[in-house]
């Protein structure tokens, strides 16, 4: 009885590191989308306040520029083709006072959009210069353009705008070269960092307030999750262990073997995904072994040809146990592969190379190290290093020689971290490894 209170309690150990250890992961996941979305909702709503700053900043202007082109209008009797000389001088006076007033440049353009008229403050022919590099399109009938420019520090408006006579008919189009003075950069860069400002205290606000409302509302389906996540690893943990019980093997074979698989998984670069099925395809890679005879899977010396293709069929066996279920049937590359050979030598397919499933590979290098380092009935462990060297010894016959170079690189430390722990410490200690995994899919299934 004491030894079952001990497994009672490192079982209860086991849940409430688990269960802490999925608690932290699904909080940080919240708050990682959250902060994403915190950051969306900025971007967006800066650049639409910017958009509408500017935007007014243009109405202003366009504005002006529609004023001061009703000037010059009221000094034009007929089209801007046809001035006489008189006419002439007195709008080239009158775009003269505009430059020294508001604008840099004032031009006037006839319907053919001939320069007839031009009035350029002193010291800005260079601005002229620079603008003419960058001539805009005319506009069609009735409508304008605007261009902003930055040059030699200073931020310049082009507004274009038609010009009309009498009876309100066109007779060409007038060119405005607004100079943003800095008190009206500095007001509308003021006016939107205080708007931005307000507006990332609010949202920052209401992400904050969300993180409970959204905590609350998922508790109780990411707990019904995870328990059936946790309800499904316990039975695909049973199952794997009642089949090495079967098989003269034990369970922390079958634990070490999927810590070996997950570590060599993981330090390949597998995805979340990858991971989930190399784990359960390490506990469920012999399950087609519950249909063998015992007088074939238990018998203790060599089998014969006969009974040896007899145990061959655990893997088509194992394939189909796995198809009766949906979520164990990523187990399938491991379960039907992880006899195969990198030198195309092994079973049920004789698949060389990499056509042999990746999570296959690396199952068959994790088992083939535990079964030589581990003591068995019939055998003495082998060595850490000669069971590394036999894994180089078969590099491109057995093994995929990639997966054995990363493999041989990390397995010293993992079989010091594995060697000596009893049962009651590897299951927990497996239980968090594999949880930020499986509990990946439990946030995604929730999105």
């Amino acid at each position: 009885m004491p030894g079952s209170g001990t497994q009672i309690a490192a079982d209860a150990r086991a849940d409430s590191l688990a269960a802490l250890a999925t608690s932290k992961f699904i909080h940080q996941k919240i708050l990682v989308r959250l902060f994403w979305g915190w950051l969306l909702l900025c971007i967006v709503i800066g650049s639409a306040i910017l958009w509408v700053e500017i935007n007014r900043f243009q109405h202003f202007v366009h504005e002006l520029a529609l004023k001061e082109s009703a000037a010059l209008s009221n000094q034009l009797t007929s089209d801007l083709q046809q001035l006489d000389t008189l006419t002439g001088q007195s709008l080239t006076n009158l775009a003269q006072q505009l430059v020294g007033q508001r604008f840099l440049i004032v031009e006037l353009y006839d319907l053919d959009k001939k320069l007839k008229i031009e009035a350029i403050r002193p010291g800005e022919e260079a601005t002229e210069r620079w603008i003419d590099r960058y001539r805009h399109q005319f506009p069609r009938q009735g409508e304008f353009s605007r261009q902003f420019h930055f040059t030699d520090g200073k931020l310049l408006l082009v507004m274009l705008v038609p010009v009309t006579g009498d009876g309100n008919m066109p007779v060409g189009y007038f060119e405005g070269i607004y100079q943003v003075d800095q008190q009206t950069v500095d007001s509308i860069k003021h006016e939107l960092l205080r708007t931005l400002l307000f507006v990332t205290i609010s949202i920052t606000f209401t992400t904050l307030l969300m993180y409970p409302v959204i905590l609350a509302l998922n508790r109780g389906l990411i707990r019904l999750s995870g328990d059936l996540l946790r309800g499904n690893l316990e039975l695909m943990n049973v199952l794997g262990c009642a089949i090495a019980e079967r098989d003269s093997d034990t369970n922390s074979h079958n634990y070490r073997v999927t810590y070996y698989a997950l570590r060599l998984g993981e330090a390949v670069g597998l995805p979340h995904e990858a991971i989930r099925n190399l784990i359960m395809g390490a506990f469920l890679h012999d399950v087609g072994k519950i249909g063998i005879r015992d007088p074939i899977l238990l018998k203790p010396g060599k089998l014969t040809p006969q009974e040896f293709e007899t145990m061959k069929k655990h893997v088509a066996l194992g394939v189909d146990i796995l198809n009766q279920s949906s979520w164990i049937g990523g187990a399938r590359d491991v379960v039907e592969s992880h006899h195969e050979k990198y030198d195309g030598s092994g079973y049920p397919r004789g698949l060389k190379g990499e056509a042999i499933p990746l999570n296959a590979r690396i199952f068959t290098i994790a088992d083939v190290f535990d079964a030589l380092t581990s003591r068995r009935p019939y055998k003495t462990p082998w060595p850490v290093a000669e069971a590394i060297h036999f894994l180089e010894q078969e590099s491109g016959q057995h093994f995929d020689p990639e997966l054995v170079a990363c493999f041989v690189a990390i397995a010293p430390a993992i079989y010091d971290e594995l060697h000596g722990m009893a049962e009651e410490q590897m299951v927990p200690m497996l239980q968090r490894r594999i949880a930020r995994h499986f509990m990946t899919a439990v946030t995604v299934s929730n999105k």
